[in-house]
């Protein structure tokens, strides 16, 4: 087995609601082809998946769940099918959905069991559906792949970190393993007091035997590279040397960019690319998934750049002329960063400290945080 796989899978391409749906297809086909003119991706990287069964996707949502969605793709009515989310402008029943679905969820199956046989990075960028609940569609999410990734990873891990980089909280994650203390998840994303799903508060820390195996980073509007990664590292690596994982699963959602237009949070490409690093500097083995991203040349720019790290590859940081995307971007980094008032900047910091230490609190009978890992006035990097 390869150290690195990128994972495909037929008929993800197929996973689009409606022409004008802010998910679009072309994020990954984009993100692959960018990546392969750079050479970051190769030939001899690329794993084909099948599409996940039916049976393993009923194993974390429930069978009904499964049959409604499958009835809703072939066209066949379902009285009331809005209690399971189809009501909504976001998850639209669309034509295929069922087969496109099983489709993201093999990919990333696939990268899970690419890791349980000894491949250190396994990527599914078509993945990352992370709102999808036990019998709800949310979120532009059906099925929930990285949970069914981690339902497979616990056939030979112990202890499993969930990850979410994404500018949403991960929710539908963090829900269904909520009880279980085998899966730490971690999420760091706006605060749900302002952005969908309104979830991902400090004082959701887990139920049951899971209590203490959640933790939220809810960061304020308009956070700055700087604000985001101290949080980061002022809970992740904490978290880490306490719970000693095994594995991995990192959501990779670019929309935390500040060009994003269903979000507030104001990172550059290379801010958030210091959390995809740090992943990759600690040694473990990774699943790694897309996920959220609507701003479509920083979308691509991001995921081009961690495919890079996660590969532990030097990639250039101009794009080539013939890149379809190239009028609108012509490198990798960005070369602008958000001009803000400071007021504004002081506003999300406080709210941001505000949030991180709340968390500590919620935690502290569980995790004994140490010192701080990174100066609250620490510099992001600047690139060429």
């Amino acid at each position: 087995m390869s150290t690195f796989v990128y994972i495909t899978c037929p008929g993800v391409e197929k996973y689009r609601f409606s022409a004008h749906h802010p998910l679009r297809p072309e994020r990954v086909t984009f993100s692959q082809e960018l990546a392969q003119m750079l050479g970051v991706l190769r030939d001899e990287d690329f794993v084909k998946a099948e599409p996940a069964s039916s049976d393993l996707v009923a194993e974390v949502h429930s069978p009904r769940y499964v049959r409604v969605v499958q009835a809703l793709s072939e066209g066949k009515p379902v009285p009331g099918s809005h209690v399971f989310g189809f009501a909504s402008s976001d998850n639209p029943p669309f034509r295929g959905m069922f087969e496109a679905s099983l489709a993201v969820v093999g990919a990333s199956v696939a990268a899970a069991q690419a890791v349980m046989d000894g491949a250190q990075v396994a990527v599914n960028l078509a993945g990352g559906l992370h709102h999808a609940r036990r019998e709800e569609a949310a979120g532009f999410c059906i099925f929930n792949d990285p949970a069914v990734a981690i339902h497979v990873l616990k056939q030979k891990y112990r202890r499993i970190v969930y990850l979410d980089i994404d500018v949403h909280h991960g929710d539908g994650v963090q829900w269904l393993y909520y009880r279980d203390p085998q899966v730490l998840t971690i999420s760091i994303h706006e605060s749900g007091r302002f952005l969908f799903p309104g979830t991902g508060h400090p004082d959701e820390i887990g139920e049951g035997e899971g209590r203490g195996y959640s933790a939220n980073v809810a960061l304020g509007r308009y956070t700055d590279d700087e604000v985001w990664w101290w949080a980061f590292q002022q809970v992740v690596p904490p978290l880490f040397h306490w719970f000693q994982p095994e594995v991995v699963v990192l959501q990779m959602g670019a929309d935390p960019h500040y060009t994003d237009p269903l979000a507030h949070v104001m990172l550059t490409a290379q801010g958030w690319l210091r959390a995809v690093q740090w992943v990759a500097e600690q040694g473990i083995p990774v699943v790694a998934t897309g996920g959220g991203g609507y701003s479509l040349p920083a979308v691509v720019r991001m995921w081009v750049l961690a495919l890079a790290t996660l590969k532990g590859l030097p990639v250039p940081n101009c794009i080539p002329p013939q890149f379809a995307l190239h009028g609108e971007v012509q490198t990798l980094y960005d070369v602008d960063v958000p001009d803000m008032p400071e007021r504004m900047r002081q506003i999300a910091r406080q709210f941001t400290e505000q949030s991180v230490n709340e968390l500590k609190q919620y935690l502290r009978p569980y995790v004994e945080w140490g010192g701080t890992h990174e100066k609250a006035n620490g510099s992001v990097p600047q690139y060429p």
